[in-house]
């Protein structure tokens, strides 16, 4: 089925074309156009050497990101540069298409061809949302960068992102959910701000939900929450609210760190069973082999927007 003539127009390629509509973040109009004969051509790459999801991942059209996915785009390719559209998701803070190719198949620790990961990209430019949903999915903070040798942690430090570097310190691997598929329950540290509703739900104080979700209180900001910050910054000002809620807070840590991991069913005892979790863990980790070298930029690449958008 070709394309019809209302979308190819004034466009070098239907690639180009495809990229046009989806930065439109129209769910309806990206389907119509895959439907009428793009569909063949969502791994294409256009005149700026990178596919739709690429782009669409760059410029935040998570919903346009979500239906290519579903309808099959190959989250691997790269760019001229080695970068995954999971890279220019990151660097751009595009909280929402990280979460979509991660749930996709995204290799959380791909390096580009100067070796930085996803990881590396949003710590070194800020960005907080992206370098926490990477942690918790289980992205390593110990890949180094193929020159300097850099660490995520290392970036945030030269270009004085003071959050990132806080988080990077603090976490914990042991949160991640790619680690710790033997728990029954995730770490608080890894809720979502939905789930931290849940919670306080659960414990009665529904009262107090809409605060915590216009200060975007996530499980990291919960588990290090403080009686002060409860009462000056969330307006929690009954005394006995505050101490029940932390209260539960410190229960919900200690339980799930005392948790017993379920029994093995393959009759390995359970220090070998952690060994052979973590054995795996670490041999589906490996990096990739990288690719050729090519010049090193002076820092990593703001991506412009394309030409048509300007």
């Amino acid at each position: 089925m070709a394309i019809a003539p209302e979308f190819a127009a004034d466009f070098e390629s239907i690639p180009d074309a495809l990229v046009d509509v989806c930065l439109a973040d129209d769910v309806h109009l990206v389907d119509t156009f895959l439907h009428e004969g793009g569909l063949q051509h969502i791994d294409g790459y256009g005149k700026h050497e990178r596919t739709a999801l690429m782009l669409s991942a760059a410029w935040n059209a998570s919903l346009a990101v979500g239906l290519l996915l579903r309808r099959g785009a190959n989250v691997h390719l790269k760019d001229p540069d080695g970068n995954t559209a999971l890279h220019l998701a990151a660097e751009n803070n595009a909280k929402h298409c990280v979460q979509a190719l991660v749930h996709g198949g995204a290799l959380l620790d791909d390096q580009n061809a100067w070796g930085f990961t996803a990881l590396h990209l949003a710590a070194a430019a800020g960005h907080m949302a992206c370098t926490k949903e990477l942690l918790v999915a289980g992205a390593r903070m110990d890949l180094a960068t193929a020159d300097d040798g850099d660490t995520a942690l290392d970036l945030a430090l030269r270009e004085g992102q003071q959050p990132v570097v806080l988080l990077l310190r603090g976490w914990d691997p042991q949160w991640s959910s790619r680690l710790c598929l033997h728990r029954q329950q995730p770490a608080m540290q890894t809720w979502t701000e939905a789930q931290v509703a849940d919670f306080l739900r659960s414990h009665a104080m529904s009262q107090y939900v809409p605060v915590f979700l216009l200060h975007n209180i996530d499980g990291l900001a919960l588990s290090e929450m403080t009686e002060a910050r409860l009462e000056n910054e969330l307006n929690m000002d009954r005394p006995k609210h505050r101490v029940r809620l932390l209260e539960a807070v410190l229960f919900t840590q200690l339980h799930a760190s005392s948790t017993p991991h379920p029994p093995s069913s393959s009759g390995v005892a359970d220090n070998d069973a952690d060994t052979a979790i973590k054995s795996k863990t670490t041999m589906e980790s490996l990096p990739p082999v990288s690719p050729p070298r090519r010049p090193r930029p002076q820092s990593p690449s703001p991506y412009l927007a394309p030409p048509w958008l300007e």
